[in-house]
């Protein structure tokens, strides 16, 4: 039985009212209402448990509602003929923002939208403005269901508690944001805290690939974080008490090149983990002390008074010689970070983020692996791996597993990370420190920014094929148009029917259409490949015709949450296209298990049905190569941006530098002054150095 026929069963038999009941289970007046009239709507965990203590029913066997999309109201409006519906939905959801894929229908969201808005925004009038809100009002109402999805807030028992327990810890936001998903999957599989495998993890991780909207790679690092995650339950006292254990994810290092095991570097990266990390994230000094135990101990002898009489004569002479004509005033004791500082604390910007943390731990990694392969002698301390002798040896093996037609600059950032620690962790004498520098010379690439191979590859971008790789999205549309009209007339001359372009839109030609607007975001603004591949629908806005790409602050590199959002705006040609594809090309292409794919350019093949096109980028530099003549990688569209803006004239280098993004000038002058001497030359450089920017 039904959570909505068992409801309408016990009010019926025992005559209560839904208000009363609903109040009487300790809820908001309407709760039992919402239950019965919309359709779908899965009600959380509590309340579901307050309803069956006072109905005395078992209510938590409610069965699920497929949910309804605004998507889903399109395609029916569309199948019956409703146009003018079919033009109002997409209104709607294009001016609140809403994917249609993705937005689950709601009365109360339409409702909600015409009230907080204007007809002036949208320059209606008032009559025109009240009738989509009358239709679109009217449609979503009709038994339309609702349905979120299952989440922690559904389950109680062991598992809810442990997330309420990590919610409260100190734990990254990151283990906060994973913890919830599993611990359902687990509630759900009927596996306890103590029972998880890496079998577990595997399986969790099929799931998600399969269940989630996040590309296998996403579902990859959650499952990494969640053998994080499980390392803290098991070790950190507050939280041992839950029962979990250890369990290691399921994938290899792919960045392994020398076939060392692990495990025998167990002691080497043991001491890293336990010294180094805390050292290099300012929680510890290079002693071991951490700093909430210093700090204690500095307000412990600030209050006994062991800073003695003799340092406060001493601040009170140099604060009485400060107030002196003549002298700077000066603080009368070294500030706390100072302190710290001397106490041999990484402190402020010298610390190392999380990610650069993960970096540097790769970084010693790889050095150790390479002395292991080569000397067949296995470094047990970091004090080991970083003598000189065996830097050498080591960067001497790097540069062997990584050599090319093209130097890297791979083996210097590893050994000036090694230098770092040598340096500042262990206090190595001089002559060590000059012994690594003289290494990091011998191995240091000669170039800033553009690598030699990008720099090539741009070269040979002249005005004739700059003007060609402008024009590509017309000559990849003509070449998609010219192959659609062929198809249709072979479809009419065969049926007796001329079809719509949509019908004859084969997956290859749509995949071209992918590429054609891909190329035109990555003109519009050159964003990195990630924010074009894993753009999401809910990104695009819209706005007097033009469609714009919002890109969370999050998603781009080098910017953090508070940091602003990368907007790509495009063009009109390119918003057209954009319009077109939302419209007719993507809902083709769309398997029949695709519909809450949420990307732009939703994953092809049945291996990748949730997730986003990985190939895309690829299939443009294929087609540019095709068009102009020149194959690069899809990063080098960002430098060919600034290579074309330049060559039209190198006052658009301040141009340049804010539509890539980079914070600096130096920056773009360091990209681009080695790529033409004609671009960035020595009187602009002497130019810049007179008026340097605020």
């Amino acid at each position: 039985m039904t959570l909505d026929q068992t409801l309408r069963d016990y009010l019926e038999t025992s005559g209560e009212s839904m208000r009363a009941l609903s109040l009487r289970a300790g809820l908001n007046p309407k709760a039992v209402s919402d239950i019965l009239n919309i359709p779908g709507l899965r009600p959380r965990h509590s309340t579901l448990s307050a309803l069956s203590t006072a109905t005395g029913s078992d209510l938590f066997g409610a069965q699920s509602i497929a949910r309804v999309t605004y998507a889903d109201l399109i395609e029916k409006a569309r199948r019956q003929g409703k146009s003018g519906l079919v033009s109002k939905l997409r209104w709607l959801c294009r001016n609140a923002g809403w994917a249609p894929e993705l937005k689950q229908v709601c009365k109360q969201d339409v409702i909600d939208f015409f009230e907080s808005n204007e007809p002036a925004r949208f320059n209606l009038s008032a009559g025109s403005y009240a009738t989509y809100r009358s239709a679109l009002v009217n449609v979503v109402g009709l038994n339309r269901p609702r349905e979120r999805k299952r989440s922690i807030t559904d389950i109680a028992g062991h598992y809810q508690e442990a997330y309420k327990a990590i919610q409260n810890s100190d734990l990254p936001r990151s283990a906060k944001y994973t913890s919830g998903p599993f611990f359902v999957f687990l509630h759900d599989e009927g596996i306890d805290p103590e029972e998880i495998t890496t079998a577990t993890l595997a399986a969790f991780y099929n799931y998600r690939v399969e269940t989630s909207s996040k590309s296998a790679a996403r579902c990859e690092k959650q499952v990494r974080e969640i053998s994080t995650l499980l390392c803290h339950l098991a070790s950190e006292t507050k939280l041992a008490h839950l029962g979990f254990v250890t369990a290691c994810h399921p994938f290899d290092d792919a960045r392994d090149k020398f076939g060392v095991d692990d495990k025998i570097l167990t002691p080497l990266m043991e001491e890293f983990d336990t010294r180094v990390a805390l050292w290099a994230q300012g929680h510890a000094s290079r002693d071991g002390l951490t700093r909430s135990e210093f700090i204690t101990r500095m307000d412990q002898e600030e209050a006994i008074g062991t800073v003695c009489m003799k340092k406060a004569k001493l601040r009170v002479m140099r604060q009485e010689k400060a107030g002196r004509p003549g002298h700077a005033s000066r603080q009368d004791a070294p500030s706390r970070s100072e302190l710290l500082r001397q106490a041999g604390f990484l402190v402020g910007k010298h610390t190392w983020k999380d990610e650069t943390l993960k970096t540097r731990r790769g970084y010693i990694k790889s050095l150790a692996k390479a002395v292991a392969s080569s000397a067949d002698i296995v470094p047990e301390t970091i004090d080991e791996l970083t003598d000189p002798e065996f830097l050498d040896v080591a960067a001497e093996t790097l540069k062997e597993a990584n050599q090319g037609d093209y130097p890297s600059g791979y083996i210097t950032s590893v050994l000036k990370t090694a230098r770092k620690i040598a340096r500042d962790y262990l206090c190595r004498p001089p002559e060590d420190l000059r012994e690594i520098d003289d290494t990091i010379a011998l191995h240091k690439v000669n170039y800033q920014g553009i690598a030699p191979r990008n720099m090539s590859k741009l070269r040979q971008f002249n005005d004739i094929r700059i003007q060609q790789t402008i024009d590509l999205s017309a000559m990849l549309l003509a070449d998609i148009d010219a192959s659609i009209k062929a198809k249709r007339k072979s479809w009419q001359k065969k049926n007796g029917v001329l079809p719509t372009p949509a019908e004859v839109l084969d997956p290859d030609l749509g995949r071209d259409v992918m590429a054609t607007l891909a190329h035109d975001i990555l003109l519009a603004r050159a964003p990195r490949s990630a924010n074009v591949l894993r753009a999401r629908l809910d990104w695009i806005a819209w706005a007097d015709g033009r469609a714009r790409i919002v890109v969370p602050s999050s998603e781009v590199k080098m910017r953090s949450a508070g940091d602003a959002d990368l907007t790509v705006q495009l063009g009109k040609t390119a918003s057209k296209l954009m319009k077109t594809y939302l419209e007719a090309v993507r809902p083709a292409m769309l398997l029949p298990n695709q519909k809450a794919n949420p990307y732009l350019f939703p994953g092809q093949g049945k291996t990748n049905v949730n997730g986003y096109y990985a190939g895309l980028l690829h299939r443009v530099t294929k087609r540019l190569h095709q068009k102009v003549g020149v194959r690069i990688n899809p990063h080098l569209y960002r430098h060919l941006i600034g290579w074309i803006w330049l060559k039209d004239s190198l006052d658009n280098l301040p141009k340049v530098q804010r539509l890539l993004g980079h914070k600096k000038l130096q920056t773009t002058i360091d990209h681009y002054a080695e790529l033409d001497e004609s671009l960035v030359f020595d009187e602009w450089l002497a130019r810049l150095d007179r008026h340097p920017a605020a």
